[in-house]
């Protein structure tokens, strides 16, 4: 099976665990690939940060701002709104106080936007999977 197709199942897997339309999870599968073809980002980085393991590969942390500016949580400056984070985890997450806990904690600014967005993603992961 090539990692392609791996690749689809894992991200079908955290999709189908959500509460999403099916237009929803076709746009989540769009931003996804886009982003990967935009920044390089390989299947190995995407299916070990979906297992937990996220690469502090530059690349990487760019395919984590993209997916945030494709889906309107980055803004063109750079800044993200929470609002907009809130609402996506709570297709994940359907608890308000544990979400605000979560975003209190990992949200922490950053000297960059990607190093960022890679430390917020990751302990958002650590705390919706008690790692």
């Amino acid at each position: 099976m090539n990692n392609l197709v791996v690749l689809l199942l894992y991200i079908g897997y955290f999709v189908v665990q959500a509460d999403l339309t099916p237009q929803q999870r076709e746009e989540l599968f769009k931003v996804q690939v886009e982003c990967m073809e935009e920044t390089g980002a390989t299947d190995d980085m995407i299916m070990s940060a979906f297992a937990g393991n996220f690469s502090d590969d530059p690349i990487f942390k760019e395919h984590l701002v993209c997916i945030g500016r494709k889906s309107g949580v980055i803004d063109d400056e750079g800044k993200y709104h929470k609002d907009l984070m809130k609402q996506g985890l709570m297709t994940f997450i359907n608890d308000e106080d544990t979400i605000d806990q979560m975003l209190e904690k990992c949200y922490i600014e950053q000297d960059s936007i990607q190093e960022l967005a890679y430390r917020m993603t990751k302990c958002l992961y650590n705390e919706h999977f008690g790692l």
